[in-house]
C-alpha cells in the first residue's frame, strides 16, 4: 500500500512542534504574548479605575452642600427644606451630570432644569436605579470592570451615563447621581487603540529578537550536527568536534561525543586487525585443503560418482570461502591504507576470456562473452591490474549466478570508445528493488529480495566497487525487478 502524501500543514506543524528551534520560539513568544497581554489589560484597568475615582471625588465635592440639604429635608420635611433641596438640585444638575433624590417612600425628587429629557425619562431612571448584579450574572463584563455599585446606562440620544447612589440619609432617602461618561469612554478607547498599536509593535520586535536569539543559541547544535554527519569509519581516529564558544551543556555533550569517537576508533582498529589476522591465518589452510581436493579429484579412479560430486562440492565451497577471505583482506587493507595496486596497460579482452573460462568450470548455465570487432585486430587495453580485474569479474559473475534462475544465461559485453572501456555483466535474475539500488555497493547491505532468495555476506559488491575505484574506474548498475540487473564497469583506456 503506497504511503499517503503529507500535507503542507503537516510539515508546518512538524517544523514548529517537532524541532527544538520551533519549540523554543513558541515557548518564548507565548510567554511574551501572555506577559504583554496581562500588562496591557492591567494598565487599562488601572487607568479606568483612576478615572472612576476621579469622577467620584468630583461628584462628592460638588454634592457636599446637596447632602446637607437632603439630610435636613429628611429629618424635617418642611416645605422650606424641600424647596431648598430642589434649588440645590437645580443649581448643581446639568445634562452632563445631574442629581436626584429617592425618598424612603419610593417617590423621586428630580431637578427642574436639566437640558434634554434624560432626567424626565422614566425608563432611564428605572435602569439607573436598578438593583446591582454580580460580576458573573450576565453576558456583560461591565460590572466586573466598573464595580457592582455602579450602573452603566444609555439614554435615547446614545450618551452613556454612569449612575450610583452617592449618599444615604438616616431616614433611608438616597441621593443619586448620573454622569455622562461618553468623553471618558472615547478617551479610554483612544488609549486602548494606542496601547494596542504599541502592543503589536512590541510583539513584532520581540518575535524578531526571539527568532535571532534562538537561532544563535542553537547554532552550536547545528555545527554539532554538521560535524557529526561528516564522521565516517575511515575518519574516526581524526574526527573530533571543535565548537566555537559553545554553551556549557553543548560543550559537555561534545566532550562525551569525542570520547565515544575515541572508543569507536579503538574498537574499529582492533576489529580491522582481527579480521585481517583471521583472514590471513585461514587462507593458508584453505589453500592446502583446496590443493588436496584437486589432487584427490585427479586420482579419483577408485571413487564412485557420488564421492566425486561430494569432492567437487567441497572444492567449490572452499573456493567460495577463499574468495570471501580475500574480500575481507582487501577491505582491511583498504581501511588501513595498505591496499596496493600496480596499474599498467592490461589486455582486457584476454582477462575477460580467462575469467569466463574459470567461471564456466564452476557454472551450470551458459556464460556468453561478446567482444568488439577491434579485438580481432589486437588486444584492447585499459589501465588496470590483471589479477584485481579478474577478481572483480569473477565476483560479478558469481553474484549474477547466485540470483538468477537455473538455465538462464549470463552475458558479458566489452565495448570501447575514445577514452574508456566499458564491461557490462548482465543477468536475467530477480533484479534489485529501486530503493535498494543507491545502497547496493554498501558494505554488508543486502536487498530484501536477495535475503529471501540466497544466503550471502553482503561483501562482494562493496569489494568490487573498492577495487574498480582503486584502478581509477567507476561502476554503476541498472536493474528491474524480475527482469535482471546489468553492472557497467568503466575503466580508463590505454594506448
Amino acid at each position: 500500500m503506497a504511503p499517503q502524501a503529507r500535507s503542507p500543514a503537516h510539515g508546518w506543524r512538524r517544523h514548529l512542534f517537532g524541532s527544538l528551534l520551533g519549540q523554543l520560539r513558541l515557548a518564548a513568544f507565548s510567554s511574551v504574548f501572555l506577559g504583554f497581554s496581562a500588562a496591557s489589560a492591567f494598565t487599562l484597568l488601572i487607568n479606568q479605575q483612576c478615572l472612576l475615582r476621579q469622577q467620584q471625588t468630583g461628584q462628592r465635592q460638588a454634592a457636599s452642600s446637596l447632602t446637607l440639604s437632603m439630610d435636613q429635608s429628611s429629618s424635617d420635611p418642611s416645605p422650606a427644606n424641600a424647596s431648598q433641596l430642589r434649588q440645590q438640585l437645580d443649581r448643581l444638575s446639568a445634562r452632563e451630570r445631574f442629581f436626584w433624590v429617592q425618598r424612603n417612600d419610593g417617590s423621586l425628587l428630580l431637578p427642574g432644569r436639566v437640558s434634554g429629557e434624560t432626567a424626565a425619562d422614566p425608563g432611564f431612571l428605572k435602569r439607573a436605579m436598578a438593583a446591582p448584579r454580580g460580576p458573573w450574572s450576565g453576558p456583560s463584563l461591565a460590572p466586573l470592570l466598573i464595580g457592582t455599585d455602579y450602573r452603566l446606562v444609555q439614554d435615547r440620544a446614545g450618551h452613556s451615563y454612569l449612575s450610583h447612589p452617592l449618599h444615604r440619609s438616616a431616614e433611608g432617602s438616597q441621593l443619586w447621581v448620573a454622569e455622562d461618561i461618553s468623553p471618558t469612554i472615547t478617551a479610554l478607547r483612544t488609549m486602548l487603540l494606542g496601547l494596542l498599536g504599541v502592543w503589536i509593535l512590541c510583539l513584532v520586535l520581540t518575535l524578531m529578537a526571539i527568532s535571532i536569539l534562538t537561532r544563535r543559541i542553537l547554532q552550536p547544535l547545528r555545527d554539532f550536527h554538521v560535524m557529526a554527519a561528516g564522521v565516517t569509519s575511515e575518519s574516526l581516529a581524526s574526527s573530533h568536534l571543535k565548537l566555537d564558544r559553545p554553551p556549557l551543556e553543548v560543550a559537555e555533550l561534545a566532550g562525551s561525543f569525542n570520547g565515544l569517537l575515541d572508543r569507536l576508533a579503538l574498537a574499529w582498529s582492533q576489529q580491522r586487525q582481527f579480521v585481517g589476522l583471521v583472514s590471513h591465518e585461514l587462507r593458508n589452510p584453505l589453500m592446502i585443503i583446496s590443493g588436496y581436493l584437486r589432487r584427490l579429484q585427479r586420482r579419483g579412479q577408485n571413487l564412485d560418482p557420488e564421492q566425486m560430486r561430494a569432492l567437487a562440492t567441497t572444492e567449490a565451497e572452499t573456493h567460495r570461502i577463499t574468495r570471501m577471505l580475500n574480500d575481507l583482506l582487501d577491505l582491511s587493507r583498504s581501511e588501513s591504507g595498505q591496499l596496493q595496486m600496480v596499474l599498467a596497460p592490461v589486455a582486457v579482452d584476454e582477462v575477460l576470456t580467462t575469467a569466463c573460462d574459470l567461471a564456466r568450470s564452476q557454472l551450470s548455465r551458459p556464460l556468453l562473452l561478446t567482444l568488439p570487432k577491434e579485438a580481432a585486430e589486437g588486444p584492447i587495453k585499459a589501465v588496470a591490474e590483471t589479477d584485481r580485474l579478474q577478481q572483480v569479474l569473477l565476483n560479478l559473475i558469481e553474484n549474477a549466478d547466485k540470483y538468477s534462475l537455473p538455465g538462464r544465461p549470463i552475458s558479458l559485453v566489452l565495448s570501447q570508445n575514445a577514452d574508456e572501456l566499458c564491461i557490462s555483466v548482465q543477468d536475467q535474475g530477480i533484479g534489485i528493488a529501486p530503493e535498494d539500488i543507491p545502497k547496493v555497493f554498501d558494505r554488508f547491505h543486502r536487498g530484501r529480495n536477495a535475503i529471501e532468495h540466497e544466503r550471502g555476506s553482503g561483501l562482494g559488491l562493496s569489494v568490487v566497487k573498492l577495487l574498480v575505484e582503486a584502478m581509477g574506474g567507476s561502476i554503476d548498475v541498472e536493474s528491474e525487478i524480475e527482469v535482471g540487473s546489468r553492472f557497467h564497469i568503466h575503466l580508463p583506456g590505454a594506448q
